[in-house]
């Protein structure tokens, strides 16, 4: 592999990262407007539509879009145009027919959905938001088709536009349904709506993308493949059913919350369906989606170092290998550490700016550190799958899921929507331990305790002392406005964390130069 070659890879992860910490920004602050416009029963209803529609997203396009993008990058290695055109050809029809019948299904049965999880009015924000399903998975063989052809920057910028799109629409919309006093359900409904026209947005940026490189390559080949279609296709299941399955645990887990989670409130504290509702939107509105932004990390440490790491096992440099492997394990720590005690310590000062209450503080507090096992468990997913067990990691995040189900049942009839935090948390412990002890056992790495785990670790509650020292000073005396106040704590809280976490680091040699210069934004800082 040419020098050249490396770049264009890294510069491609990087690419996709970046969008993909975009978009997690986004989707972050998107809420704070939206929950003070819709409020919590609103909210509810419509993360209750989107946790459904995410799993049948999944199921539609089942890791087919990778796949196309695998097998793809493979034949036009091989100079194989006409092939590469035919996988997409194959891949893009299916998943148009199957989109469609998705749709159907997702449109014809939300009302039976909305009565599952315990609130009807979620039906119409379900109907609303299935027709996204009508141009998703094409757009997702789009994006597949151009990533094989090493198109990552469009790509990661069709996620943006979509993402940015889709939040202008929500605001839009949810901002003249409050001003027409519409019900929670008609607000949560046209919420979902702004998903589709973000969806609509990014197809019309991808479509001219994808014919353009396809005309390029129909200059490459003089006639099309000849292969029959339902080997091709059996070729692109093969390579992406054990991707779905992993992609599916995710918004199985979120279902598995919002098709309990309400019911057990209702069951065990006498609540009303707007009050579960309301309980149910702090949990997945506040809580869940502040955890977002480091996940989203995680996701660009993985997409950075997995081709990092399999170019090292095709050249059996196992010494490579797992100098990447510790390599990553010591960049999730360095911000997953940090970022979980900041949650925790900062948990009212950030609901109160950004929520305008203290509704969701003990919740966010009690889900911080799942910033350290969820993003662990993320990126040693990434790591088992270039190292070849594809599912491996499968069955450990399944194994935590079932864990999260238990525990549902347990916890919430006791303890409320912190009994749902715990559960969440303590599923992402188990997975993520059981990823963790099969790097070990199969990769057979070697992988120090202390310099993972105990140096960030003391580093984060050192500096989580100093940034509680800090929610301590009266910001509310120059600033009057109690949110401006919150946000004034966050924000400064956050700078004296990372400096002091930082500080710390270097001086316990829990970080090395060299990891310093690799660093885009610290190397600056390095001679």
């Amino acid at each position: 592999m040419s020098e050249g070659t490396k770049k264009g890879m890294v510069a491609g992860a990087f690419s996709l990262a970046m969008a993909g910490l975009i978009t997690k920004v986004l989707g972050v602050i998107y809420i704070v407007p939206f929950q003070n416009m819709a409020k919590d029963e609103a909210m509810g209803l419509y993360s209750s539509a989107y946790a459904f529609y995410v799993v049948m997203l999944q199921i539609a396009t089942a890791g087919i879009p990778l796949a196309i993008s695998k097998l793809i990058s493979e034949r036009n290695a091989m100079r194989d145009y006409a092939g590469a055109d035919q996988l997409y050809r194959v891949g893009a029809r299916y998943l148009s027919v199957v989109g469609l019948v998705f749709f159907l299904l997702m449109f014809a049965g939300g009302g039976l959905v909305g009565w599952l999880t315990g609130n009807p009015d979620s039906s119409t924000a379900i109907r609303a938001l299935s027709f996204a399903l009508l141009l998703v998975p094409v757009m997702a063989a789009m994006r597949g088709y151009l990533q094989g052809h090493q198109s990552m920057a469009v790509s990661g910028n069709s996620q943006v536009v979509e993402q940015f799109v889709r939040v202008v629409a929500i605001l839009l919309l949810v901002y003249i349904a409050v001003q027409m006093d519409a019900s929670p359900g008609a607000i949560a409904a046209l919420g979902t709506f702004g998903g589709v026209l973000g969806a609509l947005a990014s197809l019309v940026y991808l479509a001219p993308k994808v014919v353009q490189v396809r005309r390029e390559n129909r200059k490459r080949y003089r006639q099309p493949s000849n292969e029959a279609s339902k080997v091709v296709f059996r070729r692109i299941l093969k390579v992406a059913i054990p991707i779905s399955l992993s992609s599916l645990v995710l918004p199985l887990s979120q279902l598995i919350d919002s098709m309990s989670v309400m019911n057990l409130l209702m069951w065990g504290f006498d609540l009303t369906k707007e009050a579960a509702a309301s309980e149910f939107g702090v949990l997945t509105a506040r809580a869940f989606r502040l955890i977002a932004l480091p996940l989203s990390l995680a996701t660009a440490i993985g997409l950075s170092l997995m081709p990092a790491i399999s170019e090292a096992i095709a050249g059996k440099n196992t010494a490579l290998r797992d100098s990447r492997v510790l390599t990553s394990f010591r960049l999730t720590s360095f911000f997953a550490f940090p970022t979980a005690i900041g949650i925790l310590v900062l948990a009212r000062p950030i609901d109160v700016a950004m929520f305008q209450n203290l509704e969701g503080a003990d919740t966010i507090a009690a889900v911080s550190f799942m910033a350290i096992f969820a993003s662990y468990e993320l990126v040693t997913t990434y790591i088992l799958q270039s190292i070849g067990f594809m599912y491996v990691p499968i069955r450990n995040m399944f194994t935590g899921m079932g864990l999260k189900l238990i525990l549902n049942l347990v916890l919430v009839p006791l303890y409320g929507i912190m009994g749902a935090a715990v559960a969440t948390v303590l599923g992402y412990v188990l997975s993520a331990m059981l990823n963790f002890y099969s790097v070990r056992k199969l990769g057979g790495m070697r992988l120090p305790f202390r310099e993972l785990y105990v140096k960030p670790f003391v580093a984060s509650v050192i500096m989580g002392v100093v940034v509680w020292i800090v929610t301590w000073i009266p910001f509310e005396v120059v600033v009057p406005w109690e949110r401006i106040a919150s946000l004034v704590v966050v924000l400064v809280g956050g700078v004296v964390g990372a400096i002091v976490f930082g500080v710390l680091m270097v001086l316990m040699k829990g970080i090395t130069r060299d990891e310093l210069k690799r660093m885009p934004v610290l190397k600056k800082l390095v001679r």
